[in-house]
Parts: C-alpha cells; sequence; structure tokens
C-alpha cells in the first residue's frame, strides 16, 4: 500500500505544508484581504487589456451617439445620469437586501441531503422485474441482461461466458 506524500511528512515530524497554500482557514485574516486585493488589482489590469476592444464595439453600436445625446446635451445630461445612478443603486441595494434575508433565512439550514439508499423494492419497481430477480442480480458476478424493444428486462443469464442474445 502505498503512503500518501502528507502521511510522508506527517512521520518526519512537524507537517510541511505545500508552498502554494489553498486552504484559507489557515490563513489570518490579514493574508486573506491582501490576497483578495492582489486578485482584485489582478482583475482589474486584465480588464484593462479588453479595453481597447470595448472601444471598437462601442464604435461598431454605436457609442457616438451616447456621447452626443448624454454626455454633450447639458440639458438632459445630468438629469439623466442622475436618474441612471439612482436606478442602478436601487437595483444594487434590492439585491443586496434580497442576499442578506436569504443568508439570514437559510444560514443554520443545510438543505444538501444525501440521496436515500436505494431499496431492492425499488430497484424492482424501476427495472419492472421482481425482487427476487433484483436480489439474485445483486449477488451475481456475471449477468448478462436480454431487452425487449422497448428496453424492458425480459430474461438474465448467469455466467461467466454469458454472451448477449
Amino acid at each position: 500500500m502505498q503512503e500518501s506524500h502528507h502521511d510522508i511528512h506527517r512521520q518526519r515530524g512537524a507537517i510541511r505544508l505545500p508552498r502554494i497554500i489553498h486552504r484559507p482557514d489557515l490563513q489570518t485574516r490579514g493574508q486573506r484581504s491582501v490576497f483578495a486585493l492582489v486578485a482584485a488589482i489582478g482583475w482589474l489590469l486584465w480588464l484593462y487589456l479588453f479595453l481597447p476592444l470595448a472601444t471598437i464595439a462601442s464604435w461598431i453600436f454605436g457609442g457616438h451617439r451616447f456621447d452626443a445625446y448624454v454626455i454633450n446635451n447639458h440639458g438632459h445630461s445630468w438629469s439623466s445620469l442622475t436618474i441612471y445612478a439612482v436606478t442602478i443603486a436601487l437595483a444594487g441595494a434590492a439585491l443586496l437586501i434580497w442576499a442578506f434575508y436569504n443568508y439570514r433565512r437559510f444560514r443554520h439550514a443545510d438543505r444538501r441531503r444525501p440521496a436515500l439508499p436505494v431499496t431492492s423494492e425499488r430497484l424492482a419497481l424501476s427495472f419492472g422485474v421482481s425482487s427476487d430477480q433484483v436480489a439474485e442480480l445483486q449477488r451475481s458476478r456475471h449477468m448478462t441482461l436480454r431487452h425487449d424493444a422497448q428496453g424492458n428486462i425480459v430474461g438474465t443469464s448467469e455466467g461467466e461466458g454469458a454472451r448477449p442474445a
């Protein structure tokens, strides 16, 4: 039996952690915060690389119209932008309230439960055979099943050299 890499280090004494730790529970809050900040900066730089593509898409889909009708139209631009900002803020607040509500509602509820074990009776009902046939199928190491045109089991044959009909 082979020993895992983790068990070998445990036998030698202190546990040696890998160079790249992907266990946030072993990191301090400061380390996690710095990691999150570095990741955010990395994502912003990555998005900045796509700014030329966004500019080209803006030209293709009429971004100059936004500039002409919203930015350079001083009569309506600030009122339009204010309405947009308030709408975005209200939508964001609604999403945050909904997320907080769901967090409070389901924080202690673990609804991910394992499936119930399948009984022989349920298997028999599912395959359209008797419980005795299911027991026989479970005991056998090699079994060939014969099916009709609709996929129902119509026969079985047991044995090492069993061949399909």
